[in-house]
């Protein structure tokens, strides 16, 4: 490989941490506001426009890297991996988006226990599968695979709530509802794609495909 193609990939390799610092900042500020569900935050576009933006020149790179060097090996691994990771980010932020425009109509204490604990849980996950990526970590990427059945059962305890609260027949609490229903959804997808990113860990390492289901680190 030459010294020129070495470069650029260092290059894609710190624009996709900071990428990833920016999609978790979406996703703070939206587990934050749903256990807040404070008004008045700042527009949350802006960072979005970023993301959007970041994501088409970190494939349009990759793709040239991949045209004029032709790579192979573990830099072919590690130009698909960014790929992959670089849409999975993209959503992830897509529905931290969603969140903190369905959290910022509620009121403080609005949003049920389940649902709140669901969003710290997918916080976690996100995190955890941004570091494994990052430091090329099959534990932390296991960890973040071992974490889907807590989020499975907080995602049906959020939506079991949601649905208990509608059954009131008051107006307000069908809204309610269907902006916390909108909320558990937006969350457990993007717990869904930070298995994606642990599972792209798995490949970027060990040259493993690991989809439906997840998969074990030895």
């Amino acid at each position: 490989m030459s010294r020129h193609t070495e470069a650029e990939i260092r290059q894609l390799a710190e624009r996709l941490e900071a990428q990833c610092q920016r999609v978790r900042d979406q996703v703070h500020a939206a587990v934050e506001l749903v256990g807040t569900a404070l008004r008045g935050l700042s527009d949350p576009q802006v960072l979005e426009r970023d993301i959007d933006r970041e994501e088409v020149l970190l494939e349009e790179q990759c793709l040239r890297v991949m045209a004029l060097h032709h790579p192979v090996g573990s830099d072919l691994r590690f130009l698909v991996t960014v790929l992959r990771a670089n849409g999975d980010l993209e959503r992830i932020a897509d529905h931290a988006l969603g969140v903190l425009q369905a959290a910022s109509y509620l009121g403080v204490g609005a949003l049920s226990e389940p649902t709140r604990l669901l969003a710290d849980h997918v916080k976690n996950m996100v995190g955890k599968a941004f570091q494994a990526l990052q430091l090329r970590d099959l534990r932390t990427a296991q960890a973040v695979l071992d974490g889907v059945p807590t989020m499975r059962r907080l995602a049906d305890a959020s939506w079991k709530a949601a649905r208990s609260r509608a059954g009131s027949g008051i107006l307000a609490d069908l809204d309610l509802s269907f902006q916390e229903i909108q909320i558990g959804q937006d969350l457990r997808r993007m717990g869904d794609l930070s298995c994606n990113l642990a599972e792209d860990t798995l490949y970027l390492e060990e040259g493993r495909i690991v989809r439906h289901g997840g998969g074990t680190v030895a």
